[in-house]
């Protein structure tokens, strides 16, 4: 039976993946592509590889050849522009290193409707949804927006926090304004609303692939917004 035609038809021996999510889920990928036969490797960032040499990646002590190890210095990047270049470069050490698939885990970058088209674009497999799928999904956090403005019942908790991250940057609908001017965006229909016209603002930064707003202004603002939960709601839990 185990050598039948039937069961070999099963056989993943002929993949080799470049798996480039991180922590428990990418142990896991590398631990299920073995048992599947599949060939694999992984993206390694500095953080994993240098801030805490071997905490964040235990992988390392699984992994004995270095070629399967790839090093680069982030996994998205901080601003538009990264993110582009950080997509080219996984796509590039993807073709250079013989990958036939890609597998991003389940989230973040596995949801990245242009990550995952320009993968495909490429002629490299991706494991996953296709970028249609995503596409034709829809945002999730604009998804629970419009879940709450009419009136589904969802996880409460803040969907916005790149738009309320350059609102305080700019202070307010004013501050908006010249930035708006600053890089010259054609806004059809600016909203008087102050946080929805930031991302209206941040979408055009998107679109022309201008950085508005740093990694580290977004945790600055996050950690502000988790005090401000707890304060009004003690003893409730964050997911």
């Amino acid at each position: 039976m185990a050598d039948s035609e039937w069961v070999a038809g099963f056989s993943c021996a002929h993949l080799k993946v470049l798996i480039v999510c991180r922590g428990p889920i990418r142990k896991e990928a590398m631990d299920v592509f073995a048992d599947l036969g599949a060939g694999y490797g992984i993206l390694l960032s500095e953080k994993d590889s240098v801030t805490y040499p071997n905490t964040l990646a235990p992988e390392l002590r699984v992994i004995k050849d270095q070629s399967r190890i790839h090093r680069i210095a982030d996994y998205t990047g901080s601003s538009g522009e990264e993110r582009k270049a950080r997509i080219a470069q996984i796509i590039s050490i993807a073709k250079e290193n013989g990958y036939t698939h890609i597998f991003a885990g389940y989230g973040f970058m596995a949801e990245d409707a242009e990550f995952v088209e320009a993968i495909e674009k490429a002629g490299v497999g991706f494991i996953g949804p296709a970028s249609q799928v995503h596409h034709a999904a829809g945002a999730k956090d604009a998804a629970k927006k419009l879940a709450r403005k009419i009136g589904v019942s969802v996880t409460p908790g803040v969907d916005n926090i790149t738009s309320l991250t350059l609102l305080k940057k700019a202070t307010d609908i004013n501050g908006l304004r010249k930035i708006t001017e600053k890089h010259n965006f054609n806004i059809a229909n600016p909203s008087s609303d102050a946080e929805e016209f930031a991302e209206q603002i941040l979408d055009a930064g998107y679109a022309k692939g201008i950085g508005l707003i740093t990694t580290e202004e977004i945790q600055a603002e996050a950690r502000s917004i988790c005090e401000k939960l707890f304060k009004e709601n003690p003893g409730a839990r964050f997911r």
